[in-house]
């Protein structure tokens, strides 16, 4: 088992962002013995039941988890407005 474990993984519940489903993202975990994979799909726990049930059939741990679009106005770095969305870096 490989002391690694990805905890910012889609699956393809994240349109245009993630391919893969579930089942087949734990498959790749299991090939590669990592020993936990984390599901982080955009703004909800959509494909956690697949996800948990195939990483129970062959031992890979899981994690859940989501990535939050968050929408906010403030200033770029040379004072600018700008309205930022997905990811949003600083304050």
């Amino acid at each position: 088992m490989v002391g690694y474990a990805e905890l910012h993984c889609h699956s393809n519940f994240s349109f245009l962002d993630g391919a893969s489903y579930p089942e087949e993202l734990v498959a790749e975990a299991a090939r590669l013995e990592l020993g936990a994979l984390a599901l982080t799909d955009h703004d909800g726990l959509y494909g956690v039941v697949r996800f948990a049930e195939a990483a129970k059939e062959v031992g890979v741990l899981t994690v859940f988890g989501a990535e939050l679009t968050l929408a906010g106005r403030g200033p770029d770095l040379a004072g600018a407005p700008v309205v930022r969305r997905h990811r949003v870096p600083g304050p």
